[in-house]
């Protein structure tokens, strides 16, 4: 018993010529080269992405970062004490420490972020002090305050984009300012602010 001869698949195209029709049909069904294709289509939005998340990150840390400052400013600073405490120190020398209790809150926001937050153009601290709650509704005495008196400590940092112009292009910009405003009483103290 013979077998017939085998038949040519029905996709496979006839020998000789082939027609525009199958030609487009058979690129399509081609596979060859596929993921390199998905990659180049998913790759840039994928990449972009990564840096917005680094970037909401690095700004995220630096808000939070700058709140902290603010608590522990506002506290050095609600104690009327003039010189900073050798616990807060740290390795910095004596000589190098400020002697004013204003010049001290600048110092205190930007070491208690482990110089996250650097002093300098950057970083503003703005202090404005009331003799009792009803007066919050003025503008104040730009001041860090006399003992007992209601102080608001508001602390101002431009922090730089980490992806630089891309940032820049959805922001506009080179940065990204944050601020945190925080609302004391100081303590019954006897030192002048200076």
């Amino acid at each position: 018993m013979r077998l017939p001869p085998p038949h040519p698949p029905l996709s496979a195209a006839p020998a000789g010529r082939i027609g525009p029709l199958a030609l487009v049909r058979r690129t399509f069904l081609q596979r060859r080269g596929a993921s390199a294709s998905e990659f180049a289509i998913i790759a840039g939005p994928f990449f972009i992405m990564i840096l917005a998340i680094c970037e909401a990150a690095w700004q995220l840390a630096t808000g939070a970062a700058l709140d902290h400052a603010a608590l522990k400013a506002s506290r050095f600073g609600g104690t009327g004490a003039n010189s900073i405490p050798a616990w807060q120190r740290g390795s910095t020398p004596v000589e190098n420490m400020p002697t004013c209790r204003s010049a001290g809150i600048g110092w205190m926001v930007s070491q208690s972020t482990g110089s996250l937050i650097k002093q300098g153009a950057n970083l503003t601290v703005t202090t404005n002090a009331w003799s009792n709650l009803g007066g919050l509704a003025s503008a104040g005495t730009p001041s860090a305050g006399t003992g007992s008196q209601i102080t608001s400590y508001t602390i101002r940092y431009r922090q730089p984009f980490i992806t630089g112009g891309i940032a820049g292009l959805i922001w506009g910009g080179d940065s990204f300012t944050h601020q945190t405003t925080i609302v004391i009483k100081n303590e019954p103290f006897e030192n002048a602010s200076c």
